[in-house]
């Protein structure tokens, strides 16, 4: 078995035992930590959506929470885009990347890509969206500031979870 099967096999793994504690992702303001928001992540399982900026065409990428020892991080398992520009991947030699296929018009990197500060920037023009299982969350409705997503163990009482569809 190759390297990178391994590797893979172990993020499925650590993904399906830790699926029995369930996730949440807490969101606040990069700058100020200033707390957004609080969402549960169904199946630990997560998805950024937005408009590539140079391309101007839509890029999905996928996540996974995931436990290692105590600790909750976030591991990018995928992304999904229909044009090649700058800032997108190429070929399978980018980082932390196994695997890169073309179907039905769209380009997929596979990925086992350790993410330990995720940041979104969003920007109105480009549709940022959170998916996690049926929910969607528009990101855009704190436009044009840095977002700092973490993943937690579930929300705290008090704290508020808007959902949008």
């Amino acid at each position: 078995m190759s390297k990178v099967s391994l590797i893979g096999i172990g993020a499925a793994l650590s993904a399906a035992s830790f699926s029995l504690y369930g996730a949440a992702l807490n969101i606040s303001q990069i700058r100020s930590e200033t707390f957004l928001e609080c969402i549960e992540v169904k199946d630990n399982r997560f998805d950024l959506s937005f408009i590539h900026s140079v391309s101007l065409t839509p890029v999905i990428d996928q996540y996974v929470i995931t436990m290692e020892g105590e600790q909750l991080s976030i591991l990018q398992t995928s992304e999904h885009f229909t044009a090649h520009g700058q800032g997108l991947p190429s070929s399978v030699d980018e980082p932390d990347a196994y695997a890169f296929e073309s179907k039905d018009g769209e380009f997929i990197l596979k990925l086992n890509r350790a993410i330990p500060d995720l940041i979104v920037r969003t920007d109105s023009r480009f549709k940022n969206r959170l998916h996690t299982k049926g929910v969607t969350v528009n990101l855009n409705k704190w436009s044009d500031i840095g977002l700092h997503i973490v993943p937690i163990k579930s929300c705290q009482s008090g704290m508020k979870t808007v959902i949008e569809k």
